[in-house]
């Protein structure tokens, strides 16, 4: 969910509507010879992102991406290739490219077998980043489905009580449609908070809460720090034993088994900085019960949560996904707030290239 204090501050932002970021994303990769279709799909993905103010995971990274796969770290343009097969499940090798990309497609084959069988799952080799966890399940979400996407990553993350970083945010997004209501939407990582947003602050001069990471020896870090060392790490979900931090310690474990382990790609201790295994899932709601009998439960559901009377001095009860969607409604009307120097860099990596100026 969105942390309100690490969005751009108004004095600060330049808006930008979604259409056109999104054609400044594609212009920006076909530039650098990414095919038109798989620029299309990054730049769905990081503008969604963006829209619904996961600043952290949205189109800000795109010169991040560009110098990838300009340093070569990205295979481009890459190959996907079925690797294993049965009729509920699929084993994807991602040709080392975009990381949205096979994810993208990995959903995509987890809804077509769904849709024959009642459950696809695809399990992605060889990747790379995929950006916001959470757009993966809204695409079988749209299709009237349950979705799943789970993702490992390099190691950020201590092990409850350890002193070096083994896990990755290993994030956990799930998606289930409703009728009248909004979606439900799980988008959330295992680690305390996502390191991102670690990034953001220090991006936008402002202390981290203490419990998001640690030094070697236990002690809580305020300052975000400016690159990843071994000398710091994220915290589990929980932070400690007393708080829950085995929960989300073995939660990590958890999307590892599903991604690398499954994969054969590697867990997270085994990768290289950038490696991203995947793991998505799609399950047909109809072959449980009638779709609308579950969708008016939902909204029953997701109502009952809402009216929840709160604690004195609290905010109103939410439920997952309703920061984002909220965020979505301002956006998509006013358009993507940008800091001034995140707009110009990117104004000028599209100078650099020699593409067309749409943002």
């Amino acid at each position: 969910m969105a942390f309100d204090f690490l969005q751009v501050p108004e004095q600060e932002a330049v808006w930008v509507a979604g259409a056109a970021l999104r054609h400044q994303i594609e212009a920006l990769l076909q530039a650098l010879a990414v095919p038109a279709e798989h620029a299309q799909i990054v730049a769905e993905i990081l503008t969604y992102a963006s829209l619904h103010g996961v600043d952290t995971h949205g189109a800000g990274n795109i010169l991040g991406y560009c110098g990838a796969i300009e340093q070569g770290v990205y295979t481009v343009p890459q190959r996907l290739e079925i690797v294993s097969e049965s009729a509920t499940t699929a084993l994807l090798d991602a040709g080392n490219g975009l990381g949205f990309v096979s994810a993208h497609r990995a959903m995509e084959l987890s809804i077509e077998k769904a849709r024959a069988y009642g459950v696809g799952m695809v399990s992605v080799r060889n990747g790379h980043h995929i950006g916001m966890a959470g757009f993966y399940p809204m695409m079988a979400v749209a299709q009237d489905m349950l979705g799943v996407a789970v993702t490992n990553a390099t190691p950020s993350m201590r092990p409850l009580h350890g002193t070096l970083p083994r896990l990755g945010t290993n994030p956990i997004a799930f998606g289930a449609p409703a009728g009248q209501e909004r979606p439900f939407l799980l988008d959330m990582a295992t680690t305390t908070v996502a390191s991102g947003k670690i990034s953001l602050a220090r991006r936008l001069g402002v202390p981290i809460p203490a419990g998001w990471a640690v030094g070697v020896d236990g002690e809580l870090i305020t300052e975000p720090p400016a690159q990843r060392t071994d000398q710091w790490m994220q915290t589990p979900l929980g932070n400690t034993h007393e708080g829950g931090g085995h929960k989300g310690y073995g939660l990590a474990v958890m999307v590892d088994i599903l991604c690398g382990v499954l994969s054969g790609g590697g867990f997270s201790a085994q990768m290289q900085p950038g490696q991203n295994m995947t793991w998505t899932m799609a399950v047909d709601i109809a072959r449980f019960r009638p779709l609308d009998e579950f969708k008016a439960m939902m909204d029953e559901m997701i109502r009952t949560l809402h009216a929840t009377p709160t604690a004195p001095g609290e905010q109103p009860v939410l439920v997952a996904g309703d920061p984002e969607f909220d965020a979505a409604a301002i956006r998509q009307e006013r358009g993507i707030p940008f800091q001034r120097a995140q707009y110009e860099a990117i104004v000028a990596g599209a100078q650099r290239l020699g593409v067309e100026i749409f943002i």
